[in-house]
């Protein structure tokens, strides 16, 4: 596998980081870069971090310690919107969402047809 760039988003609605784990898994195989992006389009929630975002922030800088190459980021704008462009912009090669996340799994699916990646969907373990 040539991925380079991994993308983890998440929005105001996921409540997993298993996505994350997957990725810093996977990043550590094949030497990948990782960007963590929160879509914080709702203004209610722009100023303060959830709990999601707090506990992601703590898994990166642990990685950080560990010297892997990630990197944090928060847009706010449309969520379709802020995927395609840092997408672009970030020449990223390979998401990675969890599946039942239907606000992420929606907006990679709808920005799709613009793009040339590829998606893992992580699943929880039954």
């Amino acid at each position: 596998m040539n991925t380079e760039n991994i993308l983890v988003p998440f929005g105001r609605h996921s409540s997993s980081l298993k996505s994350l784990y997957h990725a810093f898994a996977l990043a550590e195989r094949v030497k990948a870069k990782i960007f963590v992006l929160f879509l914080k389009n709702d203004p209610q929630f722009q100023d303060r971090a959830t709990p999601l975002e707090n506990a992601c922030l703590e898994m990166i800088h642990s990685a950080c310690e560990e010297e892997m190459a990630v990197s944090f980021h928060i847009a706010t704008g449309e969520v379709g919107d802020e995927l395609l462009k840092f997408i672009k912009t970030e020449y990223i090669n390979l998401i990675v969402v969890v599946a039942g996340d239907t606000e992420m799994e929606s907006a990679v699916k709808g920005i799709k047809p613009g793009v040339s990646i590829q998606i893992i969907k992580v699943e929880g373990k039954k």
